[in-house]
């Protein structure tokens, strides 16, 4: 018999990657769409017959520049994952892996650990301390083990084409200038973010109710990020520097404290230039 995975937000490019990942691991995955997750007795009934083994809760809105609508925010990232934990609770899921942000830290000038009181600063990051919160109150009043895992920059390719790395190497490969911002960013890389997600669903036992980042641990500035695009495309991009781009941007520091996860084995394997290959690659082949 196959383990039952369910995943939700299944068809978003970190969604897509984790699904591969469990296929290819002997898996049987079933998506669930967003819109079931605001009715709560449907969705109930749902993970009942379902009885997944484990959840991985991806499904959110407000994380894309497009995604303005703030109750839908709200309903997507609050009401939805009360729901999901709720139904999880009851069917007797033993692993549920909630998916945070590392927006919730706010703006620090120190990398960001997992005990830090979250500030977050925009309605995304805020609702999303609200599922982290929620997720621990699951974990210690109701007894499902579930963890959170607070992604930074991941990149790859599939990546949406609006995001900052396909931008960048877009403008490179077809001349078009480059609107460039300051700013700085844990960078990882789709595989690696996966791996960190199956292995904190591995170790649940002793992660749940906790917080997990999933990041490399160091950061690098937008303006690094086109250097390497530059050097590995051998063409330099037409830059036409602006002011930030978002109010809760940061030009200081954003990177990731990942000892946590380290201390289960887990470490990046791919480095950012290996990593800008890979998506330069892959756009070249999809474009042949």
């Amino acid at each position: 018999m196959k383990e039952k995975i369910l995943v939700t937000g299944a068809n978003g490019f970190i969604g897509s990657g984790l699904v591969k990942e469990l296929e290819d691991g002997g898996a049987r995955v079933i998506k669930l769409d967003r819109a079931i997750l605001t009715q709560p007795d449907v969705l109930i009934r749902t993970i009942k017959r379902i009885k997944p083994s484990k959840i991985f809760h991806l499904a959110a809105y407000g994380n894309h520049y497009d995604q303005k609508d703030v109750r839908e925010i709200y309903n997507a990232n609050v009401y939805g994952t009360f729901n999901l934990l709720q139904a999880a609770s009851q069917a007797g899921v033993k692993c549920f892996v909630n998916t945070g942000s590392s927006s919730e830290y706010g703006k620090k000038d120190v990398p960001m650990k997992e005990d830090m009181v979250p500030e977050a600063n925009t309605m995304y990051g805020a609702t999303k301390v609200a599922s982290t919160y929620l997720s621990k109150a699951f974990a210690s009043e109701y007894g499902l083990p579930v963890v959170t895992v607070r992604p930074f920059s991941v990149y790859g390719p599939g990546e949406a084409e609006h995001r900052f790395i396909p931008t960048v190497i877009r403008c490179c490969l077809s001349g078009q200038p480059l609107k460039l911002a300051h700013g700085v960013h844990d960078w990882i890389y789709i595989d690696d973010f996966v791996n960190g997600m199956i292995i904190a669903a591995n170790n649940i036992r002793k992660l749940s109710g906790e917080v997990v980042n999933i990041g490399t641990g160091k950061q690098y500035s937008n303006e690094k990020v086109v250097e390497e695009v530059q050097n590995i495309c051998g063409i330099n991009v037409k830059k036409e520097e602006i002011g930030s781009i978002r109010n809760f941007d940061t030009i200081t520091s954003w990177v990731a404290d990942n000892e946590k996860l380290r201390s289960f084995g887990w470490k990046p394997k791919i480095d950012l230039r290996n990593g800008i290959e890979k998506v330069i690659n892959a756009k070249k082949t999809n474009k042949s």
